[in-house]
Parts: structure tokens; C-alpha cells; sequence
């Protein structure tokens, strides 16, 4: 009996290095291995064998058995890596060929604004950053000095993660929405050495009514200076120069006084409408990016307030710093002479095909 298993052994080895698919190999195991297979076939007259000698076959039977199963499967690997290096061979492509396109699609006009934005300031030494869309209420309200209590933070103005999320949570680190890109000014002054001279691009939302000027989710830039002896001066001298090179030199500036919790002092920026200009009009009756009154806000500028500077570890005796923001949104409009920033979400290809 000894020698049939040796026999067997054999023509297993014999068999299976024809087998080249799951099918025949199935059948090879069940013809060896199964009930009615070549092995039980062999076992059956073991019976008839003195206890000496079945204490010699049983090992000696098991051993072929368990090399019978792992031949299989190392079979069945062999036969999947054959299958999908074909299949890798056959469907090969060269990924660096050129494929001619009749059409190769375009950037969002509020794509081709922002990366226009951040050439530019790249140009004057600037830095880009960014940071996470769903924020936390420590950087996006508390270390920007606007406290618990301050109406920027109720519900009609801001996007709360829902409560299920943030009702076991402690103050400050309840999630949101980011209201604004602000939060990554405070990361980066935690972050990283001065002198700090940063833009920081991305995306915001708030709850807001649309119209042609507002929508509840749009993009912000923001820019932010650093180091000892900054002024206002330098402010003004950077945001004209920016304007100058992103609209055209004829581009006016206007700063009205205004106040945010977080900057000392501040101060709202209008530019000369764009549109009106384009209408040949100062100030067009049919223009709602402006309403007829030939401005159109554009962006905010501060001093950053001693406070966040010293909830940032920076001494506000020795360093000031500098900020402002601006829509991406309302200056893609301003630039592509768009009637309404609403239009750049709408889906319009006729919009779009047009940059």
C-alpha cells in the first residue's frame, strides 16, 4: 500500500503541471481527494492491515494528503497572478502617449481668478496656506477675539456641524463650517516663525440671503503680515499694488472705516465698478453688482488687534502685523465683467465655455 501512495503521489505531480485553469484544477482535486477519489480509493483496504503496518500507511497517507492540498493552492495562486499578468499585458497602455481631444475642457473663471491671485502674490514674497473647511469655534471665533457672546456666532450666520455631534462637546471645540478663512492665520502664527507673510485661499460658508453679491458658500483670500514695524502704510501699498496688477491701473481704491472684533483699526475697501466702466457709464442704473452707485465692496482690511497676537504667542509690544481678505467670487465677476456671482454655480456652460 506504500508504494500506491508513492504511485499516486506521482501521478498528482504528473497531472498538475498540465492544469492551466480554476475548472481542471477543481476537478484534479476532487479526482484525488474526494469522496470517490483516487486517495479513498487506496485507504479503503486498509482494514485488511495488520496495526503495525496501518500505523506506518496513516502518517504516511496524511502526508500526501496535505501535499496534495497545498500543491492546489499554490496552483490556484499561480493560475490568478498568470491570469491578471495577462490581463496587465493585453489592456497595457502608455500613459505619456498623446490622445488627440477636439475638446479639453477649461478652469472656472473662478479658478483662473484665484490662481491669477496667488501669482501675483507669490510675486511680492508671499506665502500660500491652507487649513480645514470644518473648523473649530476655538480658531474660528475665540482666538480671533470674538467671544461667546458675539452675534457673528448665532445661527442665522453660521453653519453648526449638527448637534448630535457637537452636543457632548466643550466649549471651543464644537465643529462648524469655517465663516471664514481667518482660522489659518491663527494656525500658521502658531505654527510657524516670524516673520510671517502668508495668503491663504479656500473656500467658506455662510448663511446668508443670495443675490448678486452673496451666496452661502464662496471663496475668500486672505493675506497676512507679521513682523515689527508694520503699518497701515504698508497695507495700502500692497492691496493698490495688487489691485493695480489684477484689474487694470485704472482700477480706483476706496477705504471706508469699519470695525471687526478681531483688527485695530479696520477698514472696508470699495473699487470703482467694473462693470459700469464696461457699460460706459459711471454709474449704470441696470448694474446690480454695485446697485448704481459705481462701488462695489470688495475687500476688508485691518491691523491685526494686540489681542490675537497674544493669543497667538506673539509679543504685540514688539511685532504688529497686517491683514485683508477679499471674495474671490465678487472679483471674478468684476474682472470677466459677470453681472451676478451667483452665475459661477449655476452650471451655465454658456458662462463657462466663454474663459
Amino acid at each position: 500500500m506504500k508504494q500506491q501512495l508513492e504511485n499516486l503521489k506521482n501521478e498528482f505531480i504528473e497531472n498538475i503541471t498540465t492544469i492551466d485553469s480554476p475548472e481542471a484544477l477543481e476537478n484534479l482535486e476532487k479526482n484525488f481527494l474526494g469522496k470517490k477519489g483516487k486517495l479513498n480509493d487506496i485507504l479503503k483496504g486498509i482494514k485488511d492491515l495488520s496495526n503495525d503496518d496501518k500505523k506506518i500507511i496513516w502518517p504516511e497517507a496524511n502526508k500526501l494528503k496535505m501535499f496534495i492540498s497545498e500543491e492546489v493552492t499554490n496552483k490556484k495562486i499561480a493560475i490568478q497572478e498568470a491570469k491578471y499578468a495577462k490581463l496587465e499585458e493585453d489592456e497595457k497602455i502608455d500613459v505619456t502617449a498623446e490622445y488627440p481631444s477636439n475638446n479639453k475642457g477649461h478652469k472656472h473663471p473662478i479658478s483662473i481668478t484665484s490662481n491669477l491671485l496667488e501669482e501675483i502674490f507669490i510675486s511680492l514674497g508671499f506665502r500660500i496656506e491652507d487649513g480645514p473647511q470644518v473648523e473649530d469655534e476655538t480658531h474660528n471665533f475665540d482666538k480671533l477675539n470674538i467671544p461667546d457672546n458675539h452675534p457673528a456666532r448665532d445661527v442665522w450666520d453660521t453653519f453648526w456641524v449638527s448637534d448630535d455631534i457637537n452636543k457632548n462637546k466643550e466649549a471651543g471645540k464644537k465643529n462648524l463650517l469655517r465663516t471664514h478663512t481667518s482660522p489659518v492665520q491663527i494656525r500658521t502664527m502658531l505654527k510657524w516663525e516670524l516673520p510671517i507673510k502668508i495668503i491663504v485661499p479656500g473656500r467658506v460658508f455662510r448663511y446668508e440671503q443670495e443675490d448678486a453679491r452673496h451666496t452661502c458658500n464662496f471663496y475668500q483670500l486672505e493675506w497676512l503680515v507679521v513682523w515689527k514695524g508694520v503699518t497701515f502704510g504698508d497695507l495700502k501699498w500692497t492691496l493698490d499694488t495688487a489691485m493695480k496688477k489684477l484689474l487694470w491701473d485704472s482700477t480706483e481704491v476706496r477705504f471706508r472705516p469699519s470695525i471687526f472684533p478681531f483688527t485695530e483699526p479696520s477698514a472696508e475697501i470699495d473699487i470703482s465698478c467694473q462693470l459700469c466702466k464696461w457699460s460706459g457709464k459711471v454709474k449704470w442704473e441696470n448694474c446690480k453688482m454695485c446697485s448704481a452707485t459705481g462701488w462695489v465692496e470688495l475687500l476688508w482690511a485691518w491691523m491685526v488687534h494686540p489681542k490675537v497676537l497674544k493669543d497667538a504667542w506673539v509679543d504685540p509690544e514688539e511685532y504688529s502685523g497686517f491683514a485683508f481678505g477679499m471674495w474671490i467670487d465678487r472679483i471674478a465677476a468684476q474682472r470677466f465683467w459677470v453681472s451676478s456671482s451667483r452665475m459661477f454655480y449655476q452650471s451655465k456652460l454658456k458662462l463657462n465655455e466663454q474663459f
